[in-house]
């Protein structure tokens, strides 16, 4: 077996090679340079310290964007929302789309996971979606064991980002996010699902590696993660969940850089790729570099 490097090592590399995670976007007549910063949902904050330049960026910009604005997140009319996305109508709740089997494999995965704290029995109301999503963070937590889930990343650029008195906005709303991710039919859902429990130990695999890409900035091994055909997303689920937002994306940027100057922190897998937020920028005319 493969040695697993501590969270310790990873860091220690990702500042050592200047991890490509940071990136400036000038030229095309702009007045004041922007900067694009790919996050990972469950990575320590600590590693902000380790990308040179980011701290800077912060204080030089106007505005930050990010995928979502995350104070919304925190209103009760939003965690409404979301408990309304993730329960499942009253004639499709886990017990009756799968089967006991299925139930049971469910069931054993996540008490390996949680100690037995998180049965099927609790979440039989929920979508199929809503027990992938969590499960997909659990196994990411296993590359990441020292993630808390109060210091996640995103909200904590964001945070940075009022400490310093600039304005934080969001690409897409709350309620758009909660749609993508649990509005496919419960059909769809619970076959998404039944395939991440029995490919948990390569999930598992995936994860680290993707930890390992992410904290040394290599943007072309976390596209081809993304892209796995074993366990990544289809051409379908691809232009759904990252090409179609990048190009939406693109254009609110262009439209916004010519005046004002932005920081946007957005999951790193939109950044790579011919259809990446990168390369869509240069495409319409923008110097986009690597923060030395």
């Amino acid at each position: 077996m493969k040695k697993i490097l501590s969270i310790a090592t990873f860091i220690l590399l990702a500042t050592t090679i200047n991890a490509q995670l940071l990136w400036k976007v000038s030229g095309n007549g702009l007045k004041q340079d922007s900067y694009i910063f790919g996050t990972h949902h469950v990575a320590p904050v600590t590693m902000i310290d380790s990308i040179k330049g980011l701290a800077e960026a912060i204080k030089s910009v106007s505005e930050i964007y990010g995928e979502v604005n995350m104070d919304d997140m925190q209103s009760p009319d939003m965690q409404q929302l979301t408990l309304k996305y993730y329960m499942a109508p009253a004639d499709s709740t886990l017990d009756k789309v799968l089967n006991k089997l299925q139930l049971d494999s469910i069931n054993a995965l996540f008490a390996k996971y949680t100690n037995g704290m998180m049965t099927i029995e609790q979440m039989k109301m929920l979508k199929p979606s809503a027990l992938s999503t969590t499960l997909a963070m659990l196994q990411s937590t296993v590359a990441f064991p020292g993630f808390d889930p109060q210091k996640q990343l995103d909200t904590y650029i964001q945070t940075l980002a009022k400490k310093e008195g600039k304005k934080t906005k969001g690409f897409e709303t709350f309620d758009y996010q909660l749609n993508l991710l649990f509005g496919d039919p419960i059909s769809e859902q619970a076959e998404a699902l039944m395939k991440s429990v029995r490919l948990n130990d390569l999930a598992i695999e995936k994860a680290r590696e993707l930890a390992t890409a992410y904290l040394t900035g290599d943007l072309d091994k976390i596209e081809a993660l993304i892209l796995d055909k074993e366990i990544g997303l289809d051409k379908e689920s691809a232009d759904k969940m990252l090409y179609d937002r990048n190009s939406a994306w693109e254009k609110i940027l262009i439209g916004i850089i010519p005046t004002t100057s932005v920081l946007v922190a957005v999951g790193a897998g939109h950044l790579p790729g011919d259809k990446g937020l990168l390369n869509l920028l240069r495409k319409s005319g923008y110097n986009v570099t690597p923060v030395k």
